[in-house]
C-alpha cells in the first residue's frame, strides 16, 4: 500500500512518496445500503508495473468479501471482472472462478496523441472530488495553469517510477497554459470522508466536484488532459479522487 521514493531519486527530497500505480474508484452514487442480492461495480485503475499483479489484486477484493466490509461486515463475491479499452468496449477477464484472459488493451500517452481538438473552450467535469494543494493549502480555484501542472507532474512521476520512463522536466508542458482562462465556474464544494481501520478514525477528503469550462488553444495539452481522464489529478486519488472527464468530446 506504501510507494517510498528510492532514496537515490533526484525528487526524493521534495516527494515523501511516490504516487501509488493503482486508483480505485468507488460507484458514483450515494448510495450506501446493498441489500442481499443486490449488484455493487467499481472500477481500477492498474498502472505500468502494477498490471503484472492484476491476479492479485483481484484474490485482494475475493477476500475483501469473504472477510466482510463496512457496518456489520456485509460480505460479497466476486462475480465478473470486465476490462475496458478506450471505447469503454468491455471484455470479461475473469467469472468468478478463473482469469480468462490476460490485460492487453493498455493506454498510454500516445494513444492520444494523434487526436484533434475543435473550438476554443474546452468543459471539464469533475465527478469526484479534487483536491489540489498550493504552498501546502487546499486551493480554493482551478486556474488552467495550475491543473496542466499538477497533472504532468503525476503523470511523470507515474511514468518514471512505474514505467520505467525516463525523468523529463515536466514544467515544460504547462508552457503556455497560463493563456487559458476560466469563462464559467460551476465547480462546488463537496464534503467526502472516510474511516481508517488503520489509524482508526474518519478523514476528510473533500474538494471540488462540477463543471469548469476554460477557453484558449488546448490542442497541445489535449493528450495530457485526456490521460488524465484515466490516471486523475490532486491529492488522493487513489481513493478514485480527482476524476474528471471531458465534456462533448
Amino acid at each position: 500500500m506504501e510507494t517510498p521514493i528510492p532514496k537515490d531519486h533526484p525528487d526524493s527530497r521534495k516527494y515523501k512518496n511516490a504516487p501509488h500505480p493503482y486508483i480505485i474508484i468507488p460507484p458514483l452514487t450515494s448510495r450506501q445500503h446493498f441489500e442481499p442480492g443486490d449488484g455493487m461495480s467499481f472500477e481500477v485503475v492498474l498502472i505500468g508495473k502494477a498490471n503484472e499483479y492484476l491476479p492479485y489484486f483481484i484474490y485482494a477484493f475475493t477476500e475483501m468479501g469473504r472477510l466482510g466490509i463496512g457496518k456489520g461486515k456485509g460480505k460479497f463475491d466476486v462475480t465478473s471482472v470486465q476490462a475496458l479499452d478506450l471505447k469503454d468496449q468491455e471484455k470479461e477477464i475473469f467469472n468468478g472462478t478463473k482469469l480468462l484472459a490476460s490485460l492487453e488493451n493498455r493506454i498510454d500517452y500516445k494513444s492520444f496523441k494523434d487526436e484533434k481538438f475543435q473550438g476554443e473552450e474546452i468543459t471539464l467535469s469533475f465527478e469526484t472530488p479534487v483536491r489540489i494543494k498550493v504552498n501546502e493549502r487546499l486551493s480554493s480555484d482551478i486556474p488552467f495553469e495550475l491543473l496542466i501542472r499538477r497533472l504532468s507532474e503525476r503523470a511523470f512521476l507515474l511514468a518514471n517510477l512505474h514505467c520505467g520512463a525516463e525523468l523529463d522536466n515536466f514544467g515544460k508542458f504547462a508552457k503556455g497554459s497560463e493563456e487559458v482562462r476560466i469563462v464559467r465556474n460551476k465547480l462546488h464544494w463537496q464534503d467526502w470522508e472516510r474511516y481508517s481501520s488503520r489509524q482508526q478514525t474518519r478523514m476528510k477528503f473533500g474538494g471540488w466536484v462540477g463543471e469548469i469550462i476554460y477557453q484558449g488553444d488546448f490542442q497541445r495539452f489535449l493528450p495530457l488532459l485526456r490521460l488524465g481522464e484515466h490516471i486523475h489529478v490532486g491529492k488522493n486519488t487513489t481513493f478514485g479522487l480527482g476524476k474528471y472527464r471531458i465534456i462533448g468530446f
